[in-house]
C-alpha cells in the first residue's frame, strides 16, 4: 500500500509486492488506504497528509462511489475531521463537507484493530482520552496525525486525573505538555480550576496543585 500510495505523490516509501487488489483510480486506491488505515497508525499520518496537500486532485463524487465497497467508510469521515481542524480554504471545508454527507457513526468500537490488547494501557487510553475526531464518527482511539486532533473536556479531565494520580503535585506545563500544548494557558489553568481534584500552592507561574483530599 505504501508504494502504491507513492505512485500517486503520498510522501512514503515502499517496496513493490504482489497484492490481490486491481484499483483502477486514485479514488479507488484512496478507499482502500482508508479502511486499511485501521490496522496502521502510520497509514493514517500518510492519508491525512496527502488529503491536507493534495485535496483538490481528488474526485470526491468519484470517491465517494466506493463507498458502498468499503468495510468502514467513515473512515474518511474521520480524516476529513482532522482537515477540518487545519483547514483555511473555504474550498476544502467543502471538500470534506461532500465526503462525510450522509455517513453515519459506526457503533462505538476501536479504531485501530489489533492494536490494543483487552484491558491494556492502550486501550484505556483510547477509551478515556479519545479524540474528538474519532469520537465523532463512533471510534474511540487517541493517535494524533502530525499532532492533528481536538481532546474534548471529558478526555481532558481524564488526562488530568491521570496526571495528578502518576505525580500527585502538577504544575501548569506539566498539564500542558500532557495534552501536548493542544490547548491555551487559559483554558489549562481553567481545566484544573474546575475539575474539582485539585488544591492550589504558590502563585504566578511557580504556581502548583496538589490532589486534593
Amino acid at each position: 500500500m505504501y508504494y502504491e500510495l507513492a505512485g500517486i505523490g503520498a510522501e512514503c516509501v515502499g517496496e513493490k509486492k504482489a497484492w490481490p487488489y486491481d484499483t483502477q483510480s486514485p479514488e479507488e486506491l484512496l478507499a482502500l488506504a482508508c479502511d486499511m488505515s485501521r490496522f496502521d497508525p502510520r497509514l493514517m499520518d500518510i492519508l491525512v497528509g496527502y488529503f491536507s496537500k493534495r485535496w483538490a486532485e481528488v474526485n470526491p463524487a468519484k470517491l465517494r462511489e466506493f463507498y458502498g465497497k468499503m468495510q468502514t467508510p467513515q473512515t474518511v469521515a474521520v480524516i476529513c475531521e482532522f482537515l477540518l481542524g487545519s483547514a483555511e480554504s473555504e474550498e476544502l471545508k467543502y471538500f470534506v463537507s461532500y465526503l462525510m454527507a450522509g455517513l453515519k457513526p459506526v457503533a462505538a468500537q476501536f479504531y485501530f484493530r489489533d492494536l490494543y490488547s483487552v484491558g491494556g494501557r492502550l486501550a484505556q487510553r483510547a477509551t478515556e482520552e479519545g479524540l474528538f475526531e474519532y469520537k465523532k464518527w463512533g471510534f474511540l482511539a487517541c493517535e494524533r496525525p502530525f499532532s492533528m486532533g481536538t481532546l474534548d473536556a471529558a478526555s481532558r479531565k481524564n488526562i488530568l486525573r491521570r496526571l495528578f494520580e502518576k505525580k500527585g503535585e502538577v504544575s501548569l506545563k506539566d498539564y500542558l505538555s500532557a495534552v501536548q500544548f493542544s490547548i491555551s494557558r487559559q483554558q489549562a489553568l481553567l481545566d484544573i480550576k474546575s475539575s474539582g481534584m485539585a488544591k492550589g500552592t504558590g502563585q504566578g507561574r511557580g504556581a502548583k496543585w496538589k490532589l486534593a483530599a
